[in-house]
Formats: structure tokens, sequence, C-alpha cells
């Protein structure tokens, strides 16, 4: 009788088992969104209808990125149970706590310089052929953001880049604004130019024997000259003292073209290609706009210097 009784207990217990979804409690679990699930801290002995509708219930908060927070199993227990349909059988198992932790993105300093720089080199097109490298003041501490898929952009202080003293950025994961900041400091620009190797007096007629190339920071430098050969023979409009960087803006460059001189027109739009001769109105350097008279029907238009005897009709 009582052997018979014991296979009936085993029998009831073994088809309680056999129904019953079985929730186990991690001891610890990692999350990434601001709200934790029962799915992100249990595992379910099967999936069904029940076992997702369960995963897909907040349990509670999650800490800010990178820290820990313990949430009780009692606790998410008792919150759930009455919202459970009468007869729901479920056997709930595992560590009475869990210790949750928030995953994370860490942005260290030479993250920060490493994306300067590369906004640098990707926008090198826009800036002269030198060595370009910016050198903060201050690096931000290393901080951190919510896991998922990392995006920033860069802004320098100054639209072309040269001459800024300041870059913000801005940070995104999953397309949302994480973080703004700006990081200041000196863009240097190291680039091989023409210095004097004597004092120079305005008037003084430019030669390699008073000017040498050299390296340096021209961030700050306005028309800064690239190859001596360039100013070779031209004068300068002001005095220079010795070791110091040539600026195109003070050599003086004769005209291309002088007024009343013959010169040859050229009007280039898509495929059309037309020449004609016609008479300077005034002296233009290179890239200068100057008044050009046609000889055929004396009509005057806007043209732009090109080469000695050429100018092209301006649009």
């Amino acid at each position: 009788m009582i052997r018979h009784l014991f296979l009936i207990l085993v029998f009831f217990a073994l088809t309680q088992s056999a129904h019953a979804l079985i929730v186990e409690f991690k001891p610890s679990a990692e999350v990434r969104d601001v709200s934790v699930t029962l799915g992100d801290i249990v595992d379910f002995d099967s999936e069904n209808d029940l076992s997702r509708a369960l995963a897909s219930q907040i349990v509670g908060q999650s800490p800010p990125p990178g820290e820990s927070t313990s949430i009780s199993s009692r606790n998410v227990i008792q919150a759930l149970v009455p919202e459970l349909a009468p007869g729901t059988d479920i056997v709930w198992e595992g560590s009475a706590t869990v210790n949750v932790t928030r995953s994370s993105i860490r942005i260290t300093p030479s993250k920060i310089s490493q994306i300067i720089d590369d906004y640098l080199r990707e926008n090198s097109h826009k800036l002269p052929d030198a060595e370009i490298r910016f050198i903060a003041k201050s690096l931000p501490l290393p901080f951190l953001l919510p896991k998922g898929e990392l995006s920033w952009e860069i802004f320098p202080s100054d639209p072309n880049i040269v001459g800024s003293k300041r870059f913000s950025l801005i940070f995104r994961v999953d397309g949302r604004v994480r973080k703004n900041m700006s990081v200041r400091g000196e863009l240097e620009m190291l680039a091989s130019v023409a210095i004097t190797t004597s004092p120079l007096k305005k008037g003084t007629v430019l030669s390699t024997a008073n000017l040498t190339m050299a390296t340096q920071d021209i961030s700050s430098m306005k028309s800064p000259c690239f190859d001596i050969s360039q100013v070779q023979g031209k004068i300068i409009n002001r005095s220079i003292k010795s070791g110091k960087p040539l600026s195109l803006s003070n050599v003086v460059f004769p005209p291309m073209i002088l007024k009343g001189q013959l010169v040859r027109m050229v009007v280039n739009h898509n495929s059309m290609h037309l020449t004609a001769t016609g008479i300077a109105r005034s002296n233009g350097k290179l890239d200068d706009t100057i008044r050009v008279q046609n000889v055929n029907s004396k009509k005057t238009v806007y043209c732009r210097v090109a080469a000695p005897g050429l100018v092209e009709v301006t649009l």
C-alpha cells in the first residue's frame, strides 16, 4: 500500500514538472537598454508563448553605462505572479539576487585625438601641402557611452579648418545624441617655405642669395611662398627682417598682360570652344579680371587673365 502511494506521488510530481515552465535567475547579467527585462536576468527551460511574454516584462531600471545594480529575485516574483492567469505552472529557481551591469563604450583621450587626426587626414585635400597635427591644450577625461552603434561628427571652429583653435564633437549612439564636447588647442601645419637669409629693404630684388627654404608652422601665415623660383627676380613692397617667412602678398609681380596689348580671347563653356582677338584695356596679373575689347565686334567684355597673352571670357 505504501509502495503504491509512493508511485502515485512520483507520477504526479513528474507530471507537474513536465508541464511547468522553469525560470532560473542568473547570478549576473549585462544589459544595453535603459530598462531591465525578465529575459535579461533569467534563463527559461523552453521557448513558448508564456516564456516569450515573460521575457518581455520590465522588472527594473538599468544603471548608468558602466555601472551595476542588484535586483532581488523575490521582488520580481512577487510583482509578476499576481499578473499571471490562475493555474499558470511556473517553477522559479536560481540566484536570490542578480547583479546587473549596464554595458558601455569607453571613449578615451587617445580616441578623441585619433578622431581629430582622422578628420584632418580626410580633409587634407582642402589644406596646404604640410605636416598637419592638432595639439590639444587639455584632453577630456575618459567617459562612457551606452552600448550601440557609435557615430560622431566633428566641426572646426574655422570652416576653412586652417586657424581653428577648437574642434567640437557630437557623439551619437544608435542615431541619438549622447555627448557634446569641445577640444581646444593649436593647429600646427609644418611645411617648407621661403624665408629671408638677411634683412631686406623695400624694393629688393629677390634671389637665391637672400632666400632659403626652411620648415615653418604656416597655420597663421598669409600666402606663404612654397617655391623660391616663383618669386625669383621679383621685388618686395616692404622691408622684411632676417629669418622671416616671405609672404606672396609682399611680392610685387609684374602684370602678365599690359594695357593696349593684343590678347587671345577664349570662351570655354560645356562643349563650346571659341577664340577671338582682343585688346586689353588695363594691366592684369594672373587670375585678375580685366576688360578686353573684341577687335571685330568692338564689344568690351570682362575676362580672366589665364596666361601671358591669353584671357578667358567670364560667362
